[in-house]
């Protein structure tokens, strides 16, 4: 083999220098550059890998956000419904009681409005009844040629209530 290395050009010593060299190569390399460089590698997969993880927590977290508002927007809307339907029922109610205050106004209006009709008839009645009476006394007086002092009070108030009926 000695033979076949001298005839490639090979020598034995020089090759096994090489490979103690690339040995040394190899444990110092191994030692102060792959491993730092591996540890560099790995500590960069776990920030990735974390920050991976904060952004799927993240969008979880706006999911679960988006999800609350969209039930509190609906809440919103069914007591902003429920406010209005009670604001028109109570408005409704308002309109009816204004309304029935306003008819039983006008009824005591009216009530009102007839009794001074009522009490102007009467007042009317009894100046036509005074006056009557005076035309029937003069009527009797003028009719009998007596004097007013005799004519019966009685016999004029019966005529009279003649005429009312």
């Amino acid at each position: 083999m000695s033979e076949l290395f001298s005839q490639l050009g090979i020598d034995w010593k020089l090759l096994l220098a090489q490979g103690v060299n690339f040995l040394i190569l190899l444990v110092v390399l191994t030692k102060f550059v792959y491993k730092p460089l591996m540890k560099m590698v790995e500590e960069r997969r776990k920030r990735i890998e974390f920050g991976i993880k904060a952004g799927e927590k993240g969008v979880k977290i706006i999911n679960e956000a988006e999800e609350e508002k969209a039930g509190i927007i609906k809440k919103a809307d069914t007591q902003a419904v429920a406010i209005i339907s009670e604001a028109e029922k109570n408005a409704q109610k308002k309109a009816q009681e204004i309304a029935t205050q306003a008819d039983k106004k006008a009824q005591q209006t009216l009530k009102e409005i007839m009794l001074i009709a009522e009490r102007k008839e009467k007042e009317q009645m009894n100046k036509v009844e005074e006056e009557a009476k005076k035309l029937v006394k003069e009527a009797i007086i003028r009719t009998v040629q007596l004097k007013p002092e005799q004519v019966d009070e009685k016999l004029i108030e019966e005529a009279v209530r003649g005429l009312r009926v």
